[in-house]
């Protein structure tokens, strides 16, 4: 999985950055070029899978990964610019709009007040204007395939114009209706606003405490506090964090939420040299789940030996009582994984 950090300079988005990957990157008041962007690794901390190499007690435990990008800032009316940045975000999976949601007069805006709803809509017009950019311009270029007596994909061509109308509306892709058939034909064009995408207001500290944004679509925090805390010795995390009335980390909350959006869920692998954690689509089958670990696995699929996490652990990770009970399953190919599962995949090479 990947995510992508994107706002307007100076909405704190390295800052955030630097709390989700405890990197220290240095940060300014003055606009990144284009071309610069960051790139860190956030592990998904799952309690679960903490209890299962407890009870297995492996010699190695994997967590699952997000892979998580910080793009420069964009600058209100400035095309070039901003085209250059957005063009990092076309191979993210999911998107994170970063709004700035504190004062601080040593921390100069491009906008006069700050308006975390009016950033989101302004960064969303950027990126439905890119957009409508390729939907033109890849209907003009099989419009002149066509006169040269090329044949065309005229399935591309019929939902491109929907699009095109959908966009020079004003609207992301992500508001319109359309069936997994017509979304086949237009994958290959990565759309960024078939992303999915969720919006952080970047607090201060006072307003943070106060609550101020208190709107449930988006994710408050505060990223200056959250930078410092990530900084601390591990044991003093937590109680930083109690006092400071946080519930939790933001990676944890990014991580949560990414995983919602997307529709992703976790299942598990357990043996004696490793616990490990893999992340996958809902409704994955067996066999899918299975290359997901190597395409030989995938290719050589027998069967698979499925436990829940809770029989799991209500056994103590005993598979032979867990047999005798009927807790341990064998699937074929065509069985969708289920969150927490526990695999054994049994292949033929």
């Amino acid at each position: 999985m990947k995510i992508a950090l994107t706002g307007f300079f100076n909405s704190g988005k390295t800052t955030i950055f630097n709390a989700l990957t405890t990197q220290k990157i240095e940060t300014s008041s003055y606009p990144t070029p284009a071309d610069i962007f960051h790139r860190g690794v956030l592990h998904v901390d799952d309690p679960r899978l903490r209890k299962v190499s407890e009870i297995v007690n492996p010699k190695k435990t994997t967590f699952a990964q997000v892979e998580c990008i910080d793009v420069a800032g964009l600058i209100k009316d400035n095309p070039t610019h901003n085209s250059k940045v957005i063009k990092q975000l076309m191979d993210a999976d999911a998107l994170i709009y970063i709004l700035r949601g504190f004062d601080n007069l040593s921390v100069p805006y491009q906008f006069d007040k700050i308006d975390p709803l009016r950033d989101l809509t302004e960064l969303e017009y950027e990126l439905i204007m890119l957009d409508l950019d390729l939907v033109i311009k890849r209907i003009e270029r099989m419009v002149e395939n066509k006169k040269k007596g090329q044949k065309i994909n005229e399935a591309e061509m019929e939902i491109l114009e929907i699009l095109k109308n959908h966009l020079e509306n004003g609207q992301s892709l992500r508001t319109i209706k359309i069936t997994d058939e017509e979304l086949k034909q237009i994958r290959h064009l990565n759309f960024l606003t078939l992303k999915p995408a969720f919006a952080v207001i970047n607090a201060d500290e006072k307003s943070f405490n106060e609550r101020r944004f208190k709107d449930a679509d988006f994710l408050t925090i505060c990223g200056s506090l959250e930078s410092e805390i990530i900084q601390l010795p591990q044991d003093e995390i937590s109680n930083f964090l109690d006092a400071m009335g946080i519930d939790e980390p933001v990676s944890k909350k990014i991580v949560r939420k990414a995983y919602e959006i997307l529709d992703y869920i976790s299942f598990f692998t357990a043996g004696p040299q490793e616990v490990r954690a893999w992340s996958i689509k809902k409704g994955t089958k067996a066999v899918d789940a299975a290359g997901k670990i190597h395409s030989d696995i995938q290719r050589g699929f027998i069967r698979a030996e499925v436990i829940s996490y809770n029989d799991f652990v209500c056994v103590n990770g005993d598979l032979n009582l867990a047999r005798q009970k009927g807790l341990l399953r064998l699937e074929g190919k065509e069985y969708e994984v289920k969150d927490g599962d526990i695999i054994t995949f049994r292949f033929k090479v």
